[in-house]
């Protein structure tokens, strides 16, 4: 017994002395593109990502690390540098995923030792990190937002919109709903909903009865065609293109008393073997690549929607999506991050139209964030 203890203790200290030399040893070396390349592939699959020439991205965000304090501005520098440590761990993605096997061969598939991915039915993914809007407190309903919040939210949107109306550009707002919210059957039994009526759904009730801005929450719409039509992927966090169109369809039929309904466009496939971000955020990609990849096809869209006029397409990695469709439909398309926009690009641009998108999760941009100072 002592000395199988002792060979264990010999193991440990092994690994432990090993992994951190490893680490450094791996960070000096020049970065495999595989991984790139397959994120990459992913993010355009999803909207993240389109093509880089059709980003503009003036200015980068970066972390404002000065203090008058020095010792915070130590500890920060430390953090950062511990972050980076980690995250370039040496064969940090096969512990990952060895340690998510093994957690699903003892549950029976149905859970993952991960602070972001959640498993759900049928091999739905659903995504649960609580430091990025913490969409599973959406879906539960216990995260409304107070008086003070919807009346914040709507005095900045109702702001921007008379603003840009004052130049002659009109104002368009689309809430994304999370892919919980209209995909409940899927999510585990174990999470219960308190309300069925999460922030977006509040939000989007509120600026309907206070206001005549037109806000969108497409969750009815996807729920209508959700039986014939797949809107969002399995395996990913986003809209597929099929739930973008529809998302710039409820503005079109709000904006201008137009619709197209999904039967009377095309789309083409480009892959029915996809995995999505979070098979690949659970390293469990292998088993995951179920879903279909929807390309629209631009020359079936309705010309009497068109519109000869440009288009600013504001927003998160949901936007990416609703750029493309919207390409369709404008003369001219640009599409913006939300953090790097700024009012100086309305007449850079000599837009006519603002779509300004946010991800459920990411609601709280709309109350935090005055668009008028950007």
């Amino acid at each position: 017994m002592k000395k199988r203890d002792k060979y264990i203790a010999i193991i440990f200290l092994i690994f432990i002395l090993f992994m951190p030399a490893a680490t450094v040893v791996k960070n000096f070396l020049p970065e495999s593109e595989n991984d790139s390349s397959e994120e990459r592939d992913v993010l355009e699959n999803n909207g993240a990502l389109r093509n880089d020439d059709d980003i503009d991205t003036e200015a980068e965000e970066q972390e404002d690390t000065s203090s008058e304090n020095p010792e915070e501005n130590g500890f920060i520098v430390l953090r950062n540098d511990l972050n980076n440590f980690t995250e370039g761990m040496f064969l940090r993605k096969s512990l990952i995923k060895m340690n998510a096997g093994l957690t699903m061969l003892m549950t029976g598939n149905s859970y993952i030792g991960s602070t972001q991915l959640l498993i759900g039915k049928d091999k739905w993914l659903f995504y649960k990190r609580e430091d990025d809007g913490h969409p599973i407190w959406d879906y539960m309903g216990i995260n409304h937002y107070s008086s003070n919040d919807l009346i914040q939210i709507t005095l900045n949107l109702t702001e921007t919109r008379n603003y840009l109306k004052e130049l002659g550009v009109d104002f368009y707002v689309i809430t994304v709903p999370n892919k919980e919210i209209i995909y409940a059957e899927y999510m585990p039994d174990t999470i219960v909903r308190v309300d069925e009526v999460s922030r977006g759904e509040q939000v989007a009730n509120y600026i309907r009865e206070k206001t005549d801005l037109v806000f969108i929450y497409p969750k009815q719409a996807f729920l209508d065609v959700k039986e014939n039509h797949q809107v969002y992927y399995a395996t990913d966090t986003h809209w597929n293109q099929k739930g973008a169109f529809i998302g710039l369809q409820e503005i079109f039929k709000e904006a201008y008393g137009t619709y197209a309904d999904l039967d009377s466009v095309k789309f083409d496939i480009h892959s029915e073997a996809y995995a999505g971000d979070l098979a690949l955020i659970g390293d469990v990609a292998d088993k995951y690549s179920i879903d279909t990849v929807y390309s629209f096809d631009l020359s079936t869209a309705d010309t009497s929607q068109y519109r000869d006029e440009t288009a600013l397409v504001v927003g998160d990695s949901f936007s990416g999506f609703l750029s493309m469709i919207a390409g369709g439909y404008y003369s001219e398309v640009h599409w913006i991050d939300t953090s790097q926009f700024t009012m100086d690009m309305v007449e850079k641009y000599d837009a006519d139209v603002i779509i300004w998108e946010t991800g459920e999760r990411r609601m709280d941009i709309l109350r935090d964030v005055n668009l008028l100072t950007k």
